[in-house]
């Protein structure tokens, strides 16, 4: 009775009332369905969607918090963006050839409503674009495993109940960390902000802002697509053989070589090389092989980068001033994203390296080689002596005419006696050594006793309070146990007086409910006897009057038969007496017959008496 009386005051939609709450792309005089571009029927208390067939141009449609059970109604609007169906009485979504018109749906709010089963949303795997879809609050979702069938259902789904799926949900057996894994705080978002917006073009603008923060949360905390980026604009960058014109340029610094290095330490760059931009020199300056320069001086790229390989610029022209805009426009085309602040990568190739490195080289040694012909012959440079200075010279002069042997013989008995003495004190500081390691070891043991019985006692006193403890722990259970049955022995007598009181007032209730139906019956008898009588007197009343109605339609039919016979002969007599009047008339003017008048017959007037009715 309640949803009967619910239900009587739910409304069908309309076509004014479609007209009434909706909005057009362009503002006309005569609004129609077909021109309807955004219907706002939330909490109208709806029960149907039959006129909505009509609106073929209408992209929103927002029909929360109402009585919707059906959305077939919906097929004809195959140009819809956003469905807000949320709070309604929905138990079951169409099949899949309804949900496969709906080619421009994006959002599609379905939240508080009644699926229960995966079978009520088969249907909607097969919708082609939707990417954002919320189903909390439906007895489907508090399922196990919710998330993981509607996400490897609807493969273009990328938002799922507030949360943007992350890697972990999509790959089997990835496991990421925190920041990344799933309804992480990171992968938040509102899909059903609070409707602020009137117009629709706000309402537009509000689909696009929650469609680009889902792709800027997905570009930035899905591993894959970070991947991804990464390689695409590699294999771009190289595929085209450009550097990022957008950015400036970098060059690779090598370590100068000096006069003495050969073409082979040149050809492979160092590890430590690093990526600088414009690097020159305004003061005075020093390069790697020490040298003062205070020229400013740009230094060139190594000759093996992609930059001067001609190899790897092949196809390419310098002079391509439209370069910068098809880079870009490819870059976009290619990978969906444009290239951010990333230097420019070089993929190391030891074998096509070593090759390059080896042409170099024979390019520098002809170049070297014809050079050295082509320059005059120069002299030789004088060989320089080594300095002498004037104290070596002076003690050369003065120990050339004297015998140093005596003089050696000395010096290698004194290294003799120092290296013994040497020796001696090494042997005294190794005995001494020895002995303090002797007390270090004795030092040791008595420690190491001292506290292995320090140990010992430790590990008694702490048996002892671990014996207590378990005593007290002991005790304390069989308090509990002890507690406990005394517990359970009050609840089984407080559930048998339960038991007993429950079946006393079932036999209360049952002989109060037997007596109630005797005094029922007795009083439905008594009712009924007096309705019976009720009605056998009005019964009898009216049989009494139709009787008194019936004589009284007697009588008066016999009077009215009475008054006609008196009243035809009344009118015989007059009818007589009117005659012979005329005749004696005649007569009297002819002078025939009697001179005498006719006497007139007196008619006795009749009294008719009603009788009176009860």
């Amino acid at each position: 009775m309640a949803v009967q009386d619910v239900q009587k005051f739910l409304v069908s939609c309309t076509a004014s009332l479609i007209l009434e709450h909706g909005v057009q792309e362009q503002d006309g005089e005569d609004p129609t369905l077909q021109e309807m571009a955004m219907v706002k029927l939330g909490g109208h208390m709806l029960k149907n969607v039959v006129n909505f067939g009509g609106c073929s141009s209408l992209r929103i449609c927002i029909l929360s918090g109402n009585f919707i059970t059906n959305i077939a109604a919906l097929s004809g609007c195959v140009h819809l963006v956003k469905l807000d169906l949320s709070g309604n009485q929905i138990t079951q979504l169409p099949d899949a050839v309804y949900w496969n018109k709906f080619t421009e749906l994006l959002l599609l709010n379905l939240h508080d409503n009644n699926m229960s089963t995966r079978k009520h949303i088969g249907g909607l795997s097969c919708c082609p674009n939707l990417i954002a879809l919320t189903m909390h609050d439906t007895p489907l979702s508090l399922k196990a495993n919710y998330r993981h069938c509607i996400v490897n259902t609807l493969w273009s789904l990328k938002a799922l109940d507030n949360y943007v799926i992350s890697d972990e949900e999509i790959i089997e057996g990835f496991t990421l960390s925190p920041k990344f894994r799933k309804m992480a705080p990171n992968l938040a978002i509102n899909l059903h902000p609070t409707p602020i917006m009137e117009t629709f073009k706000d309402e537009m603008w509000s689909v696009r802002q929650i469609i680009s923060k889902i792709n800027r949360i997905q570009a930035k905390f899905s591993p894959t697509l970070i991947i991804q980026r990464c390689i695409r604009g590699h294999l771009v960058r190289k595929c085209l053989c450009v550097r990022q014109p957008w950015r400036k340029t970098r060059k690779l610094l090598t370590p100068i070589t000096s006069k003495g290095t050969t073409a082979e330490d040149h050809s492979i760059p160092d590890k430590q090389s690093v990526f600088v931009t414009n690097f020159s020199v305004a003061d005075k300056q020093t390069d790697v092989t020490g040298e003062d320069k205070s020229s400013n001086k740009k230094l060139n790229a190594p000759f093996n980068t992609p930059q001067l390989s001609k190899v790897l610029r092949s196809g390419t022209s310098r002079d391509d001033i439209g370069m910068s805009n098809r880079f870009q426009s490819l870059a976009l085309d290619t990978t969906g994203i444009l290239f951010g602040s990333k230097a420019v990568l070089h993929q190391a190739e030891p074998m096509y390296d070593m090759l390059l490195a080896r042409r170099q080289d024979g390019i520098n040694v002809r170049g070297d080689i014809n050079q050295l012909h082509t320059l005059k012959p120069i002299n030789p440079p004088p060989t320089r002596h080594p300095m002498v200075i004037a104290k070596q010279r002076l003690v050369e002069r003065c120990n050339a005419g004297i015998d140093l042997e005596v003089f050696q013989t000395i010096e290698r008995c004194n290294r003799a006696r120092e290296h013994k003495a040497a020796v001696r004190m090494k042997a005294d500081e190794v005995a001494n050594a020895l002995a303090r390691r002797e007390e270090a070891k004795d030092y040791r043991d008595t420690f190491m006793e001292s506290r292995r019985k320090e140990a010992q006692l430790l590990k008694q006193q702490e048996q002892s309070e671990l014996q207590e403890a378990l005593t007290r722990l002991k005790n304390s259970r069989n308090q509990y146990v002890q507690h406990a049955r005394e517990r359970y022995s009050q609840y089984l007598e407080s559930r048998k007086i339960q038991q007993y009181e429950q079946v006393k007032m079932n036999r209360f209730c049952g002989h109060h409910l037997s007596l109630s139906k005797v005094v029922a019956k007795q009083h439905a008898k008594q009712r009924n006897s007096i309705i019976t009588q009720e009605k056998h007197s009005l019964v009898m009343s009216a049989r009494t009057h139709e009787i008194l109605q019936r004589k009284l339609v007697k009588d008066h039919l016999d009077r009215r038969r009475q008054s006609f016979r008196d009243s035809a002969a009344r009118s015989r007599r007059t009818r007589d007496v009117h005659k012979k009047k005329v005749q004696c008339n005649l007569f009297r003017a002819k002078g025939v017959g009697p001179k005498t008048k006719p006497s007139l017959m007196t008619v006795p007037k009749k009294v008719i008496v009603f009788p009176k009715i009860a």
